[in-house]
This record gives C-alpha cells, sequence and structure tokens, in this order.
C-alpha cells in the first residue's frame, strides 16, 4: 500500500475550512479543520497521520523518508497520466539513490542540487536529462505543497551545470534515405527476407512520428475518405498503451500519396485481421524489437545506423524550410518552435498543400542519395 492511502488522502476546500477523507484497514474517517489557508491544509493532514498512528502525536520516527512520499507522488501520476515510465526510471536511478533514505522533514534545496551534480559528475548526462530530471523534482515540491507536507521547497535555485553537455543527434544522410527506399531485404534467422518493417521505417521518416505513435498507430485512425490518419495513442518501451507524451501529441495529419503508398502495402502484405479494426498498423510489436529490427536492416543495407527516434530529427531536419506552425503541428510538439530550434539542427491553420510539400522533400533527398551513389 502505498504512502498516498496509508497516510493521506486528497485536501479539499469545506466551508471555509478544509476537509479530508481517508480509509485505513478497511475503516474510514472524515477530518476537517477550520482554520484557514496553508494552516488548515497541513492541520488536516497531521490529524489524519495522528490517526494512523493510533492516536500518537507525531514524532520523528513516524516521519515518512522521501522515497515513501515520491511512491505515493508516482502513484498520484499514474493517475493523471499513463506514461510514467521515464519519471519511474529518473527516480529509480538518479534521485533515490540520493535523497531517498532521507526523511521528509529534513530535506533541503541542496539535497536536490545534489542530485543534478551527482548525475552531472558520475553519469555524464546531457543538459536536457539533467533538466528532465529538475523538472521531476519541481514537480515533486509542488506535491508536498498540494499535499500539506512542505511549503517551503522549490527548484528555483537549482542550476544545470554550465559545463553540462547537450545532447547530439544524428540523421540519416540523403544516401541512406535512398538506400530505405530502394532496399527492403534484412536478415531473419541467418536468412535474407524482406523486412517487416520496411513501411514503418518509412513511414516513420516521412511523418517525423515519434517510434512509440508509430507502434500505437490502428487501421482505425486511418481516414480513407478524407486522407487523414489520427495520432491518438502511443506504445511506450515497456509495451504499455498511453495517451502519448503531452496534450498535443493527438493530432490528425492529412495522407500524402507517397504515405497511402506505404499504407496500402503495408494492408496487402501484412495485415492478418481485415475485419478487426483495431489491428494495429505495423503488428503487434513494441519499441524494442522495431529498434533491433532497424538496427539489422541498417547493418544489412550499408546505412549509418542512427535511432529510431532519430528518423525523427531526419525527418525534421529535411522539413526545416516548412512554416514553424505546421512543423510543430506535424511532429505534436508542445512548445511553437521546438521543432526548429530543437530538432532541425497552433493555430487553427489550413493543412492544405502540406502532403505534397512533404512528399517532395523526400523525394529530393531521395534523388539526392542516388546521385551521390552514383558519382
Amino acid at each position: 500500500m502505498t504512502l498516498y492511502k496509508k497516510y493521506y488522502g486528497r485536501v479539499f476546500p469545506y466551508r471555509g475550512g478544509w476537509k479530508i477523507s481517508v480509509q485505513h484497514n478497511g475503516k474510514r474517517k472524515t477530518f476537517y479543520s477550520s482554520l484557514p489557508g496553508e494552516s488548515g491544509h497541513k492541520d488536516c493532514t497531521n490529524k489524519v497521520i495522528a490517526w494512523i498512528a493510533d492516536g500518537a502525536p507525531l514524532t520523528p520516527k513516524k516521519t515518512p523518508t522521501v522515497d515513501e512520499v515520491y511512491t505515493s507522488f508516482l502513484a498520484d501520476k499514474a493517475l493523471e497520466t499513463s506514461d510514467i515510465y521515464n519519471l519511474q526510471n529518473r527516480y529509480k536511478n538518479h534521485i533515490k539513490p540520493i535523497i531517498g533514505n532521507i526523511k521528509l522533514n529534513n530535506l533541503t534545496v541542496q539535497d536536490s542540487k545534489r542530485v543534478i551534480s551527482t548525475a552531472h559528475t558520475q553519469h555524464n548526462l546531457s543538459r536536457k536529462s539533467l533538466s528532465n530530471i529538475r523538472g521531476d523534482l519541481s514537480l515533486f515540491c509542488g506535491y508536498l505543497y498540494d499535499s500539506g507536507l512542505r511549503s517551503d521547497l522549490s527548484t528555483s535555485r537549482v542550476k544545470i551545470p554550465k559545463a553540462a553537455k547537450r545532447s547530439t543527434k544524428n540523421i540519416l544522410t540523403s544516401r541512406d534515405v535512398y538506400l530505405l527506399f530502394t532496399r527492403e531485404k534484412t536478415i531473419y534467422d541467418n536468412h535474407v527476407v524482406k523486412d517487416y518493417y520496411i513501411y514503418a521505417y518509412r513511414f516513420q521518416i516521412l511523418y517525423g512520428l515519434r517510434p512509440g505513435e508509430l507502434m500505437g498507430l490502428q487501421w482505425n485512425d486511418v481516414d480513407y475518405v478524407n486522407n487523414t490518419i489520427t495520432i491518438r495513442r502511443s506504445i511506450n518501451a515497456k509495451g504499455t498503451q498511453t495517451d502519448g507524451k503531452n496534450d498535443f501529441s493527438y493530432r490528425v495529419l492529412p495522407l500524402s500519396p507517397l504515405a497511402l503508398q506505404l499504407l496500402e502495402a503495408q494492408n496487402q502484405e501484412y495485415r492478418t485481421e481485415p475485419k478487426d479494426p483495431t489491428e494495429r498498423v505495423f503488428g503487434d510489436y513494441g519499441q524494442i524489437c522495431y529498434r533491433k529490427r532497424w538496427g539489422i536492416y541498417c547493418k544489412h543495407n550499408g546505412l549509418q545506423y542512427v535511432t529510431p527516434y532519430e528518423l525523427r530529427h531526419t525527418f525534421a531536419s529535411y522539413n526545416k524550410k516548412l512554416e514553424t506552425w505546421i512543423l510543430d503541428e506535424v511532429m505534436g510538439h508542445a512548445h511553437e518552435g521546438m521543432s526548429l530550434g530543437v530538432y532541425a539542427h497552433s493555430a487553427d491553420g489550413d493543412m492544405d498543400g502540406i502532403t505534397t510539400r512533404l512528399d517532395d522533400n523526400l523525394i529530393y533527398q531521395i534523388k539526392r542519395g542516388q546521385q551521390s551513389l552514383n558519382s
């Protein structure tokens, strides 16, 4: 049982004061406080802890550790979103080893600084990874405030070291793009066969989808009447279905002629249950399998290997002349300009003509790749 369920529930405003309902060992009880503001909020929480402790006053021995409360924080986040895999991993690998055993009442801002400095000096994490960890700590501080446990913690003074490296991303060259669209064989079980994922690789680079979004596509997401495809789910590295990375992940994209050709080929060659609209377009597999098969394909066909996620960077790099809002909308970015600012070294806009431009940009790179091989 998590600390959230064991020690406290949600505190709600009630008739000028506060109210909290908690269940413990099969017994449910409601506590009230008439104190205003934060004092009443904390008063409610302390009454719950005292009740759980059989009426004994709160002592340092009964003060929970950061690990206990962070576990509750993650449990609450799981109620808000199904995509907490990265949150859990960052806590397990970088936050818990540093502050997990500290009593919550003894936690300081300096402890949060130690988390960042340790991740930087001992694990050599990139600036982006360190920022993600700091973001997690900031969410946790907000959780402590909302729960009435601590109101004096924040990450405003937790800085990312200036020496932290900036992550570098690789992209496919024009030559590699040409090979991708002209080679379809791979090695499977010691035999040369057509790669099951060949249309998935090509579709991903055409639209810049996240690998999880590609794996999450179902045939009922494809609208052949309006020639659109809806991105509405993702399959994370653990094989769990989520709603995507952010609120902008849900999007409806127009299908280009090349995209329609790829989907039709996938439908004809690899669809196993034509009457099942929920069948996944590119098979019932996860990101780990997809990444492994992509690596084997690259090696067999002489492509310089980039990660499946870097196919997304490849898309952004070859489409950086698109208007910023179009690129952000296609890629499902939360912040305007992120595509050009990060990936390429909305308004209610009209997407007419975008499909032709996407196809033309890709075909241009294919032709450049062909010329480089022939020269």
